[in-house]
């Protein structure tokens, strides 16, 4: 297991709550570390505790089968479950609280505003959220803490946490583009990443690997999409950066706002991307040839979007990143322009911000006439 770095103000935020009434609500991205957090937070609660767990929404009491004993069929469902869970936690955690059947919310909430019980809940974003959950929120019951991805100086710090070492800064800063600041993307994008030690530092001299492992968690994170959001986030992938304008022509707008909400796609008008270079690659390679097509009649000719977007960057911009698009490595690049490595690397990250790519395999289409 990774050490816990990089959360510890929101940590602090969550056990600050826990001693207070109520409770928190902790909302994230998938992978972003919020079952990581709610068990670090637990570690400093004091009293009687209880953890449970949403599966879903088709057995009664489901995420407390462990602590009622044998289901019954009681005219007085939430009555039978108070009675038969007995003396009530102080602190309750609730680890996938929007997967919460409606029978476990209501006695989520019966605990929290009827017997004092402290709670501490995750819930996935943009997900649908039982409404006595919501409840607790909206009056102001319980706080809510909304986790953002990882900066890049967190991302440094975890990095060097896990591997025992610093990391050079434009190592952290490619490891946080890449996996979007997404912690168990993180995780399982360093195994893959040939790293090396060089006075005394870790450096990422490699490009980015999708290793299987990687690409499972994805693709089953895309799996999940329902049939409008899966195309939306086709066309984000195969068009990236997609003129927001293009993408809500041909895209159901509500699935695009979904998908905001979920983390997945990043609206910076008047452009859409995904939210990192492993989704937007796993999503290329499922995009159906039917996407393909309805791209193509909007989208610009590769030379028409070189035009437009050459503008934006600098000539020495213009120059690095046309030696990346002929995949030459930062060291052949900075030998050719007489630059250093750093300097190199920090050029391509405002080549890569600036046109909304991800990575070298994505300038070629931009630089073709610029």
């Amino acid at each position: 297991m990774w050490p816990f770095t990089g959360r510890t103000a929101e940590r602090d935020r969550v056990r600050s709550a826990l001693r207070a009434d109520g409770g928190i609500l902790i909302s994230g991205d998938a992978g972003s570390g919020r079952t990581r957090l709610l068990a670090e937070s637990l570690a400093g609660a004091h009293g009687s505790g209880a953890r449970v767990q949403g599966i879903g929404p088709e057995v009664p009491f489901g995420a407390f089968a462990h602590l009622l004993g044998t289901p019954r069929c009681p005219v007085n469902p939430l009555g039978w479950a108070i009675q038969a869970l007995g003396e009530p936690p102080q602190v309750l955690a609730v680890d996938d609280a929007h997967l919460l059947d409606p029978c476990s919310a209501a006695l989520v909430r019966h605990l929290v505003t009827r017997s004092g019980t402290r709670l501490a809940a995750t819930i996935r974003a943009g997900a649908p959220v039982p409404e006595p959950i919501q409840a607790l929120w909206r009056e102001g019951v319980a706080d809510r803490l909304d986790l953002a991805p990882l900066n890049p100086r967190e991302t440094g710090l975890l990095l060097a946490a896990a591997l025992g070492g610093p990391v050079e800064v434009t190592t952290a800063r490619r490891m946080h583009h890449a996996s979007g600041g997404n912690v168990r993307l993180l995780t399982e994008l360093v195994p893959g990443a040939t790293l090396a030690k060089v006075a005394g530092q870790w450096h990422w001299p490699g490009e980015l690997t999708i290793t299987p492992r990687l690409r499972q968690l994805v693709e089953a994170e895309l799996a999940g999409l329902d049939p409008a959001e899966t195309e939306a986030v086709g066309l984000v992938a195969l068009g990236e950066p997609v003129d927001l304008d293009v993408l809500l022509d041909l895209a159901d707008r509500d699935a695009v706002t979904r998908l905001q909400r979920r983390g997945l796609i990043v609206l910076t008008p008047p452009r859409a991307r995904l939210a990192n270079p492993i989704v937007a690659t796993v999503a290329r390679d499922r995009a159906p040839a039917r996407t393909r097509e309805r791209l193509a009649r909007l989208v610009p000719a590769p030379g028409a979007r070189a035009e437009r977007w050459s503008a934006e960057l600098s000539a020495r911009e213009i120059e690095v990143a046309r030696l990346a698009s002929w995949n030459l490595t930062n060291r052949e690049i900075a030998d050719w322009l007489v630059l250093s490595p750093r300097t190199v690397a920090n050029h391509l990250c405002r080549v890569y911000t600036k046109l909304g790519v991800h990575d070298r395999s994505d300038l070629a289409p931009f630089l073709a006439t610029a």
